[in-house]
């Protein structure tokens, strides 16, 4: 694994070196052949990585009906098993201590009581229920199933996600540096999309695949669609009939974010400097901007409706998703936001390193500990988002936005930050401190980060010389290593399943 690693690095610094050679002086046309060039370059090095960590991690598929107790079954294999028996609660009865019980939610309660229960599963009403997102039971399982009359490993699905993901993310990378950007380098380009594709965790998460992690990655798919068919309608606004278009699928979008992910929903907030584009434009009619907001909200409305419908069917409200009666660690129900944990959210968050050594994995995500607030906070394993160090030009992002004549690329910088920021907040009281929790916003902070690092290098190019050079080669690294981090979470991560099946960890 050590020579891999050490030849990645020198993969990428011979690319830095040749490319060097290669000034920005092509016009547009010639330079965006390489543009698509290491784009899809790019593409198909991290296809060939989650292939390699889904032929590592294979897991043949399951004959339906199980053949083992459901008890022992993922959540969304007992999902899958309730609908197929035509109903929405999992189909293991409750132990009659846990129904006798005042308040079941108490872990120290039931560990005193000695109730067995359904680990993390929602409780509600005498039944148990999932309170994962239902998006990847709907378009994976499903039709996995359909073809196959086998129901897939969690392993299989995350890889069919980064299928998907992989290509998306890559797409909206390119996509918000050429709208955002006036000068681009191919080889910055290339670096930038491994990087984002790295830092968004899509290798991590697939390599970690439980039920768990299924719909972390795949609100991360959804997100990505979603911005990328918003910047598509921004894009296209010259052609209305196809803004309209893009409108549409994006909403389609923002309901499997919330179908998968519901706090990734928050990213919305992103496109909306996109909608008062259009809603201030002077160039429709108010019967067009109607008929645009209505191609965006017509499909979100139906979506919302839905989930409403599905939440309030199995919890008696329409905004809970579950995660209020989870049978875990805590009662979650005392759960706030506290302003104690504002600066723990910084730096577990944003600013924890990762540890390294000379054996295997190489990387060390030391336990978190310690953390002195009142409350019960859940503390496990993590790193920070500005591990990766391209992530960090989001700091100098207000400078290099600063009188930005493009006010929806400032609004969309902007408005992801605060985001990023909200959402890492929201985690962290809610939720606690967990790697995965992380992948709720290294997505966004990665991609945000091209932005403001093709501005910086395209302020620097123009003084030409040194400057130029200097920057060039400092970007470049920032992004060889933020995609080396990545694949080294592939083995040390939460779940450590490569170290195990292969290391004896």
């Amino acid at each position: 694994m050590l020579y891999f690693v050490i030849a990645l690095a020198f993969l990428f610094l011979f690319f830095c070196i040749l490319s060097i050679k290669y000034r920005l002086a092509e016009s547009r046309i010639k330079r965006d052949d390489n543009l698509v060039f290491g784009t899809g370059l790019g593409v198909l090095v991290c296809l060939a990585v989650s292939t390699g960590v889904f032929l590592l991690l294979r897991e043949d598929a399951l004959a339906y009906p199980f053949q083992k107790s459901l008890d022992y079954c993922n959540a969304y294999e007992q999902m899958f098993d309730a609908f197929m028996k035509r109903q929405l609660h999992i189909d293991v009865a409750p132990s009659d201590e846990l129904v006798l019980m005042g308040n079941p939610y108490d872990s120290d309660l039931r560990k005193e009581l000695d109730v067995s229960f359904l680990w993390d599963r929602a409780y509600f009403g005498g039944r148990y229920y999932s309170y994962f997102g239902i998006a990847p039971l709907l378009l994976i399982y499903f039709p996995y199933y359909f073809l196959t009359h086998t129901v897939p490993r969690p392993q299989t699905v995350c890889f069919i996600m980064s299928l998907f993901l992989i290509p998306a993310a890559a797409a909206l990378t390119v996509k918000m540096q050429r709208l955002f950007s006036e000068k681009l380098n191919p080889t910055l380009l290339l670096f930038s999309v491994m990087a984002v594709e790295s830092a968004s965790l899509v290798f991590m998460l697939q390599s970690s695949a439980d039920n768990y992690y299924i719909p972390v990655e795949s609100g991360v798919l959804f997100l990505s669609l979603f911005l990328l068919t918003t910047l598509c309608a921004y894009e296209k606004r010259e052609n209305i009939n196809k803004s309209r278009l893009f409108f549409f699928l994006s909403g389609v979008c923002l309901v499997l974010i919330v179908m998968s992910r519901p706090n990734m929903a928050v990213y919305f907030l992103m496109a909306v400097p996109v909608y008062l584009h259009f809603l201030l434009s002077k160039d429709l009619k108010p019967s067009g901007k109607l008929l645009t907001v209505l191609c965006f909200a017509v499909p979100t409305a139906i979506g919302a409706a839905a989930v409403m419908y599905y939440n309030y069917i199995r919890f008696e409200s329409v905004f809970e998703f579950g995660t209020s009666y989870q049978l875990t660690v805590h009662d979650v129900r005392e759960y706030a936001y506290s302003a104690e944990l504002i600066m723990p959210m910084f730096y577990y968050y944003f600013f924890k390193q990762p540890a390294f050594s000379k054996n295997i994995p190489y990387l060390l995500i030391p336990f978190v500990g310690g953390l002195n607030v009142s409350g019960y906070i859940y503390l496990t394993s993590t790193v920070g988002a500005f591990s990766f160090p391209s992530s960090w030009s989001l700091v100098f992002a207000p400078a290099a936005l600063y009188g930005q004549k493009n006010k929806v690329k400032a609004g969309i910088v902007l408005t992801g930050m605060a985001c990023i920021l909200f959402t890492a907040y929201t985690d962290i009281c809610f939720a606690g401190v967990n790697l995965r929790y992380l992948a709720d916003i290294s997505f966004i902070t990665a991609l945000l980060s091209t932005v403001v690092i093709a501005d910086i290098f395209e302020l620097l190019s123009k003084k030409g010389g040194k400057a130029e050079y200097i920057s060039f080669v400092i970007i470049c690294l920032a992004y060889v290593y933020s995609f080396l981090l990545g694949i080294m979470l592939i083995i040390n991560n939460e779940r450590d399943y490569i170290v195990k099946e292969y290391f004896g960890g």
